[in-house]
Order: structure tokens, then sequence, then C-alpha cells
């Protein structure tokens, strides 16, 4: 759902900061809360108490006066935005099991930013710098332990998926050892090939998104970025991890500027028919 107001003493911002800092203070991202219909307003918003405040609210979810829902907490900041999950959507868990990699991600990524360093020197070969992440993981048993924490997580994710989203979602941060919040999503084509996205940012080129086709004894790459001007390294690191994975000559597409969007990586396109933030979200706006 999303919120056009604030509860009891709607209008004064001092009270709506407060509740915003309260309901910051008692939430977590991923975490599931309860909500529950209070009244209908002829405008059509409906009073819907949750986490212990009343909340003014546009539903985007068939509801009914005294109707309980389920929601996830998406974001705490800038602004709070809760998924209001309907009955029965088994995808239900996936929204927050990503938003838990995500954050474990990050401690293992930042907790180990001077192995990704030295990772950097090994030559653009995926099975060089795989053996040098596991000898580097063998020397770091926090870093080693935080893996393995992002690993479980992955699993959750991929034990949730339906057979029919023919995707296997991966985290291979040897392969770009430099480029920060990597995860990667592969897919079944229908033509018998593969299709593996992956999203990332790097230290130049900012947020960026990569689609490697193979199939047919060819493979082709699709790279978009936040500043494709400054792809220029980033082309010739993947070009070459391609060549020496697969043994073919990539043809590159782009890179062309990358098109914002609400998901926050490739795993974001998991959460099929499951609302996105801007549908059956909640903004507090305070």
């Amino acid at each position: 759902m999303r919120i056009t107001g604030n509860g009891t003493g709607f209008g004064q911002q001092g009270a709506g900061r407060d509740r915003a800092a309260a309901f910051r203070a008692r939430h977590s991202i991923g975490q599931r809360i309860k909500g529950r219909i209070l009244r209908r307003e002829p405008n059509g918003l409906y009073w819907v108490q949750v986490g212990g405040e009343e909340l003014l609210a546009r539903l985007e979810v068939q509801a009914d006066q005294g109707d309980e829902l389920l929601f996830i907490v998406r974001a705490l900041t800038p602004e709070i935005m809760l998924q209001a999950l309907s009955g029965g959507i088994s995808a239900g868990d996936l929204p927050g099991l990503v938003q838990r990699f995500r954050a474990a991600r990050e401690v293992f990524e930042v907790s180990g930013s001077e192995m990704f360093a030295a990772l950097q020197a090994i030559p653009p070969d995926p099975s060089l710098r795989r053996e040098a992440f596991q000898k580097a993981l063998e020397a770091r048993p926090d870093s080693a332990a935080n893996f393995a924490k992002v690993l479980a997580l992955l699993a959750q994710i991929n034990s949730s998926l339906g057979e029919e989203q023919t995707a296997v979602a991966l985290y291979q941060p040897w392969l770009l050892p430099m480029r920060r919040r990597q995860e990667m999503l592969r897919r079944e084509r229908g033509d018998g090939g593969t299709e593996t996205s992956t999203s990332a940012v790097d230290p130049l080129a900012g947020d960026f998104e990569l689609r490697l086709r193979v199939g047919n004894d060819a493979s082709s790459l699709v790279l978009t970025a936040e500043k494709p001007e400054a792809c220029g390294p980033l082309q010739v690191e993947i070009a070459a991890l391609v060549r020496s994975e697969l043994g073919l000559e990539p043809v590159m597409l782009g890179p062309n500027r990358l098109r914002r969007n609400n998901l926050g990586g490739v795993l974001g396109e998991l959460f099929g028919d499951v609302p996105s933030w801007s549908s059956g979200g909640l903004n507090t706006r305070v």
C-alpha cells in the first residue's frame, strides 16, 4: 500500500517524524509485520494499523474493514516502504530473502575489501581467480564465515523459486573482484541456450548490468551502465573472462545508458507477479 499521510496528528510534521523514527527503531528490512484495516474514508483511502501506528493509505490489494494483511518491510530509508502480500503468494518470502542476501553480501564485501584488491591482480581467467579466491578465504576465517552466510541465503532464494522460473541465482565475486554488490541470475532459454544477467557497481562506470547470451557456438554481451562513457576497462575485463571461460569471442552490444528501476539489482527480476515497490507498496513520505 502507499501511505498518503500519517496517523493521529495528521499534518503535524514533528509528530510524523517521531512516528517514522519509532517505526525504524522497531523494524528491520525483510521483517514481516501484520496490518489491520480500521475503516474506509469517503475518498477511498483506508486507515490501517501497522506496527502499532495508524496510517492513512491507498490500498492496492483487495481488503475489507477488519481484514488483516501481511507486509514485508522493503525499505526504511530514505522512505519507509512496505509490500502488501496477497494471501497464498508463495513468492511472498522472496523480497525479504533477497534483502537479507544483499545485507549479508554487503558485510562480506566490506570486510573483505583487502582480499578483493589482491584478487584484481590475477589475470581475468575465471579458474585462476576462483582458485585464488578460495585460498584467500582459507587464510581468513572471518571472511569465510561471512561468505558462508551469503551462500546460505542464496540457497534459500533458489529453493523458493518455482519450476516456471527456470532460473538460478548466483554469487561469484571472484569474477570481477573490484566490483561491489554483485548478483547474478542464470536462465534457460527456449532455444536451448542460456542468458546470464549480472548487476554490480563499477568504480568508474557506476551501476551496470550485463546480459551474456550463449547458444549455438556463439555468445553476445549486452552492457548498460550509469556512465557508459567510462566502461572501457570494464568491457575489456568482461570480454577476456568470457573468452577464457567459453573459448568464444563475444559480440559486445553497447555500452548503453542504464535505465533506472526500483529492483536494486537483477535478483529483483525474480519477484514476478509479486507487487513491486510502486504497487502494493507503502510510502510514508515523512
